[in-house]
């Protein structure tokens, strides 16, 4: 009997231990592609998703805890100090620079810090093609704070559900440069 007691006493321990340091990414969504693409099946049910606490895996390996994005602020297209998102999509460093500065401006919905980074997608014809800019970059240890683009994503709007799985995993594969610098 004791030593039934002191596994659980383990266990019980090891809980506030398995969600301390847990945080979710405070991150900004920029769409190049279809205009419509907020309006679809797939992305209403990502959206609809938000909340359940049943992440992807792949968070596990995308920072210190992280448990996928906590707050996502999208819209559409817009002019960052005399920049547009294609400019940074296109790797423009005077873009990219000016979008960091935007991404520590903290608003109504993040921390003190601002944002983790911003995602910039590009659906077109049933395809995905998406890219991470975190705000942060560290030249000394060799991190860009930009992400690999990744292309030819395929997203069938006739199964929502197994799209939005889809587009979830590519926010997630994407999203290693929002930690730098943060401690997530």
């Amino acid at each position: 009997m004791l030593f039934i007691t002191r596994i659980f006493l383990l266990n019980l321990m090891a809980i506030p231990m398995a969600f301390a340091g847990t945080k979710g990414l405070d991150v900004k969504l920029e769409n190049l592609g279809d205009s419509d693409f907020y309006q679809s099946p797939i992305f209403k049910q990502f959206t609809n998703n938000f909340g359940n606490y049943h992440f992807d895996e792949c968070w596990q390996h995308y920072g210190d805890g992280v448990s996928g994005i906590h707050y996502l602020n999208y819209g559409f297209l817009r002019l960052i100090n005399g920049h547009t998102i294609q400019d940074i999509f296109n790797f423009n460093k005077e873009a990219i620079q000016n979008i960091r500065k935007n991404l520590h401006q903290p608003d109504e919905h993040t921390a003190s810090e601002g944002y983790h980074g911003m995602y910039i997608i590009y659906p077109k014809n049933g395809y995905l093609t998406i890219m991470g800019v975190g705000a942060n970059a560290n030249p000394k240890k060799g991190l860009t704070g930009i992400s690999t683009v990744i292309k030819g994503i395929k997203l069938d709007q006739t199964k929502p559900k197994e799209g939005a799985k889809i587009f979830e995993r590519s926010l997630c594969r994407v999203s290693k440069p929002f930690n730098i610098g943060f401690g997530v």
